[in-house]
């Protein structure tokens, strides 16, 4: 049997924890911006429709109301977008965030996967020449 230990495992285990630890942490700030933005957003548009009825109540001619009217529902609007393109802003650098994270941690299980391996093969190497030494010993020993 090889020579891996318990140690061995437990290094080759260590890095699946960190990939999810990462990918929590990660994924938490990512959502917890996102979450902000959306928040910012609500409040913000609660503000300005309230300002918006307040003035809409005062006004007297009709014409005023259609005026006001158009000035709320155009920054409405582009106030939305501008918030939307934020909030896809944000999920895309989740993503990326997500994927170095994933990418990097792969490459530090896959380098402890090669040199786990690399000390097996070894330790098999050293089994065999000392399996064929003891075989080779018993044969002349033999004759």
């Amino acid at each position: 049997m090889a020579n891996l230990n318990f140690d061995d495992f437990r290094e080759l285990g260590k890095f699946q924890l960190e990939a999810l630890n990462s990918a929590t942490t990660t994924t938490t700030r990512g959502l917890k911006a996102i979450a902000a933005e959306a928040t910012d957003y609500s409040k913000q548009s609660l503000d300005n429709s309230r300002a918006y009825f307040e003035k809409l109540l005062r006004v007297q001619k009709i014409d005023d109301v259609i005026e006001l009217q158009s000035e709320f529902y155009r920054a409405a609007y582009g106030d939305f977008f501008a918030r939307a393109s934020r909030v896809g802003e944000l999920c895309s650098n989740l993503a990326k965030e997500a994927f170095v994270t994933a990418q990097a941690t792969s490459e530090n299980a896959t380098k402890a996967a090669s040199e786990a391996t690399s000390k097996a093969i070894s330790g098999f190497g050293e089994q065999t020449e000392q399996f064929v030494s003891k075989a080779q010993q018993a044969a002349t020993g033999q004759r």
